[in-house]
């Protein structure tokens, strides 16, 4: 009996050394960090006839600055490109009625060689008041394929923006184009 129980031990034993290793070689994740979704490729382009929207260095110079002032938000779609090195807010847009916007992108170059194996964030804020974020961040490969994400349960009658976020080679810039659309 005692060989038995001692086996039994032996087993449980063998089992947490593998559930150990196990959770240590997964992908580590931090539980204080937002959970995060990933876009996926899709076969979409920059949309003809849209305007060309260039991201740059968010100075809020799209945004309200009063009370009774109106917004410059933008109607969706549009297109744009971008260049950053650590954060870059889009333009100010309002999305669809029922709360809803798709942003898909790519990225094409980057002073740091290694870009094509990395991905950045984009996050959607509602800019009505004190910017909120609305959902989850996406991952985006920067591989050189679009890929695409779209955000419901926005707020129809609120002006938004989304933030392209980069946390790997501070230095370094990386750019891209992409269109922000109702599907």
């Amino acid at each position: 009996m005692s060989s038995i129980k001692r086996f039994a031990a032996l087993v449980l034993s063998i089992l947490a050394v593998l559930a150990c290793a196990a959770q240590a070689t997964a992908e580590p994740r931090d539980k204080d960090k937002d959970p995060t979704e990933v876009a996926k490729v899709t076969a979409g382009r920059p949309i003809p006839g849209a305007p060309d929207l260039p991201l740059v260095p968010d100075d809020g110079t799209d945004r309200p600055t009063g009370a009774g002032v109106a917004a410059q938000a933008v109607s969706l779609p549009f297109n744009f490109s971008y260049d950053f090195s650590s954060t870059l807010a889009s333009r100010t847009f309002w999305p669809t009625s029922g709360g809803k916007v798709c942003v898909s992108l790519r990225g094409t170059g980057s002073t740091d060689p290694t870009y094509f194996a990395k991905e950045i964030r984009v996050e959607i804020w509602n800019a009505f008041g004190t910017d909120t974020r609305v959902g989850v961040p996406v991952r985006y490969s920067l591989n050189g394929s679009y890929y695409g994400y779209c955000w419901t349960g926005l707020y129809p009658y609120h002006e938004h923006f989304f933030k392209l976020t980069k946390d790997w080679g501070p230095g370094a810039r990386v750019w891209g184009n992409g269109w922000a659309s109702a599907s």
